[in-house]
């Protein structure tokens, strides 16, 4: 499972930079501390729902660039159901 956190927090990150946000940056817009957010894609912490969102949001990213293997990443054009994100939530937290 740590693994799985691991990855998704290297996906936040190189969505971040491929926009050009800084994560001083992100994190304020997402109100959330930098060391937090630094936390999340160092893949210390788990990124809750609600960040998650935020992230989506502000990244302008389909949920599922979150998800997706980082070889893919490029080729993913098919985005997931808020449904099925919250499918892989409760699987992190039963795990976790």
């Amino acid at each position: 499972m740590q693994e799985e956190i691991k990855l998704i927090g290297r996906r936040i990150r190189l969505l971040r930079t491929a926009k050009n946000l800084t994560q001083t940056g992100l994190a304020k817009e997402m109100g959330i501390s930098q060391t937090h957010l630094c936390n999340i894609e160092c893949g210390r912490v788990p990124v809750t729902l609600p960040n998650l969102l935020k992230l989506h949001s502000l990244l302008e990213c389909n949920m599922s660039s979150f998800f997706v293997d980082l070889d893919e990443q490029a080729d993913a054009k098919d985005d997931i159901s808020l449904e099925e994100v919250l499918q892989i939530v409760k699987l992190l937290k039963q795990k976790g």
